[in-house]
């Protein structure tokens, strides 16, 4: 796990060099859920090289590694905005300085990041022309973006230009080893000679030593203790056997992730910091007054310092010092003031970063407190953004809300369909009724009415244009086919298998899995539609409103009306012929056009017969057709569909504006093409449909109780 720092300064990086518009598709390809990450936050390590593959694939101008070091330059200069560059800028005097003080760097940021597991950077060689430093981490994937690192530090912090590369891989199966030789100017951080020497002063005893050092630990070249300081004496029970023994049985190492060995330990010990544990228990109950205030007695204590070699002894010195942060660790490791070294003042810092250290820790409490309020407050808005769309969508086609989303005038919207199958459906004799009834009755009518034909036509790939005061219900499938570039004329008449990212934002079902043509699809809705008016009860009457619909196929006109209440409205002769057509048919029958009939004639679905010639105003006589009902595949089909309509259910405006936030679905159409200029024929159909025994529903793309074997 990484913190949302170094993603946050790729983000930062990408919007500044390529623009946000790639931020935001390499956040719809990854499908992350936001689109920033939280600095203190924890995320996959992985996601680094996922963004880097993904950018390198969008733009096509660099590999994988090219943008790894990008992004770890990037991350120096977010680094540097944020205030945090006057640590690197301490860091010393030269490049060469920088890179031995790098260890010290990630463990002086261990209060902020309290969780980072900060790599090992260890220098081996140098010489006037460079430098070369081993790089030691549990991630993988990272060593291009420490040279992005390392060269962005160089460039900004010393004016030099680092020439970094990889000179041999180490790595095993359990951590990341790489060694790479970095050139650069070292001339300037070799040590210059003084011209007054220093005064000859007497050896030190190793007494005075030991008073200057209360805490320390002198290792001999066998790895065994040969002296402690009486500081770390004193937290061991009265009577335990330390000097001698190997300084593994006494101590863990922490820090670095090394062998102990003696040679690891010399190579190691200049620039490293050391982190050990005891391993051997500590002094039990070290003070009443450790008791008193509820001080833990299995308390570990850790020492933290530098390894120095002593050249006259021929042995190591551990010049370390405790990692105490409260008073109560004092006390259940049975340490005092006195006890700390009293010539460097360690007492004194200890008490101000106690202090510090719990003002430091509230405010990290409180703003890892903000930052898991963040984390919810952009769920929510992710939610309510999902639910405004599908609102949205359901007032307009996808098309055209995803125009208006992208900032286009709505009055501008105007666009030509070739084909589409419009169907109309009339509540015979309501204008009657609602003028004997009370206006609460009205609307309670009128919304049984739409309620009922929506719970229908939610589940087929159409539009509801318009619900007019005389119950009169319009739907249209094949404008919902176009794609946001295609504004103007639409081929469309094929099916809609699959929406896009859409569908997968949205969370929508599949509502076509058939493949039907757009007039396949009207069909099967009129045939739910004739179902459903049955439940729709007169109030006057006590019996069903009688219902005749009708659909027709052709071109036509659509476009935003109005400049606060926007509407989608649709214009031309088929919406003109398709009225025409339901009115001259008969109540509890589905009237068809010629048109509707072309795209309906081979289809193994529907079964079609000829109604004769009609007269149609302004018209003349046409052949038109009924719809008789569906085949035996269809009704296959049907039984197997999960969301058919209960019998029972007539439910209220509420519920039925839930169910359009729960189960609206967004589909991206496939247009097949017009011939000659008459109207297309599905021909396809047989070859896209599953097999009704898939043990798959057919409408709604679940698992069905019975699969094949």
């Amino acid at each position: 796990m990484i913190y949302g720092i170094l993603l946050e300064s790729c983000r930062d990086g990408i919007c500044h060099a390529y623009g946000s518009a790639t931020w935001q598709r390499v956040v719809e390809e990854l499908n992350f859920e936001s689109e920033s990450f939280t600095t203190l936050g924890r995320y996959d390590e992985a996601l680094v090289e996922r963004i880097a593959e993904c950018l390198s694939e969008a733009l096509g101008d660099g590999g994988v590694d090219f943008y790894m070091q990008f992004f770890g330059e990037c991350f120096v200069t977010f680094f540097t905005n944020y205030g945090y560059d006057k640590i690197l800028r301490v860091a010393g005097r030269h490049f060469r300085d920088f890179l031995l003080s790098i260890d010290q760097l990630h463990d002086s940021n261990r209060f902020s990041f309290p969780k980072m597991k900060s790599p090992l950077f260890h220098v081996t060689e140098e010489d006037e022309n460079g430098a070369v430093l081993h790089y030691k981490s549990k991630r993988r994937g990272f060593q291009q973006y420490i040279i992005g690192q390392l060269r962005a530090c160089g460039h900004r912090f010393f004016k030099q230009e680092i020439l970094a590369r990889v000179q041999d891989d180490l790595s095993s199966n359990e951590c990341n080893h790489i060694v790479f030789r970095l050139d650069f100017n070292n001339t300037s951080g070799s040590k210059t000679k003084r011209i007054v020497p220093n005064p000859k002063l007497s050896d030190v005893t190793s007494s005075t030593f030991f008073k200057v050092f209360p805490f320390s630990i002198v290792i001999d070249a066998r790895m065994r203790i040969h002296h402690m300081g009486d500081s770390i004496k004193e937290i061991f029970p009265v009577g335990t056997v330390l000097i001698g023994r190997h300084f593994d049985d006494v101590f863990r190492l922490i820090r670095p992730d090394i062998v102990l060995e003696w040679n690891r330990i010399i190579s190691h010990g200049r620039h490293i910091v050391f982190v050990i544990e005891n391993r051997i228990p500590l002094r039990p109950n070290a003070s009443i007054v450790a008791k008193k205030f509820g001080a833990s007695s299995n308390a570990q204590l850790r020492l933290k310092g530098q390894m120095k070699t002593v050249l006259a002894w021929n042995m190591v010195v551990f010049l370390c010092r405790p990692i105490l942060t409260t008073t109560e660790e004092m006390l259940s490791v049975g340490l005092f003031l006195h006890d700390l070294n009293f010539y460097d003042g360690s007492s004194e810092i200890l008490i101000a970063g106690m202090q510090h250290t719990r003002t430091l820790q509230i405010a990290i409490d409180k703003q890892q407190a903000w930052v898991a309020k963040l984390k919810g407050s952009k769920r929510e808005l992710q939610e309510w953004r999902r639910k405004g769309k599908r609102l949205l969508y359901n007032m307009m086609p996808r098309h055209v809300a995803q125009l208006l989303q992208d900032g286009v005038l709505a009055n501008s919207i105007c666009e030509s369909h070739k084909l589409i199958t419009c169907l109309f459906a009339y509540s015979i004799g309501f204008k009657d009724v609602v003028q004997k009834l009370k206006p609460d009755q009205i609307v309670e009518s009128i919304n049984a009415t739409v309620n009922a034909f929506d719970q229908c036509s939610e589940h087929f790939d159409v539009f509801k244009v318009e619900t007019k005061a005389d119950s009169s219900y319009m739907v249209v499938a094949g404008i919902q086919d176009r794609s946001v570039g295609q504004r103007r004329g639409s081929t469309t008449s094929g099916s809609t298998l699959h929406s896009g990212t859409l569908t997968e934002e949205l969370g929508g079902d599949i509502k076509n899995p058939l493949g039907l043509n757009q007039a396949e699809i009207i069909a099967g809705l009129s045939l739910e539609l004739i179902k459903s008016s049955k439940r729709v009860i007169s109030p006057l009457t006590q019996q069903p409103f009688p219902v005749k619909i009708g659909f027709h196929s052709g071109s036509a006109v659509g476009g935003i009306v109005g400049a606060k209440n926007f509407q989608y409205c649709l214009f031309g002769d088929t919406i003109n012929t398709a009225s025409r057509i339901t009115t001259t048919g008969e109540a509890g029958r589905v009237h068809v056009s010629d048109t509707s009939y072309a795209l309906l004639r081979e289809s193994p679905y529907f079964e079609i017969q000829s109604k004769g010639k009609t007269e149609l105003k302004g018209k003349g006589t046409v052949e038109t057709y009924w719809l008789v009902g569906p085949k035996a595949d269809y009704m296959a089909a049907a039984e197997q569909d999960p969301f058919r309509i209960h019998e029972e259910s007539q439910s209220a405006v509420g519920q039925h504006q839930a169910n359009m936030y729960e189960n609206t679905a967004i589909q991206k159409l496939d247009p097949d093409k017009t011939r000659n200029g008459s109207p297309p024929v599905h021909r396809a159909n047989m070859a896209r449909r599953p097999s009704i025994a898939s043990g798959t529903c057919p409408f709604s793309g679940q698992q069905l109780g019975n699969k094949p074997k």
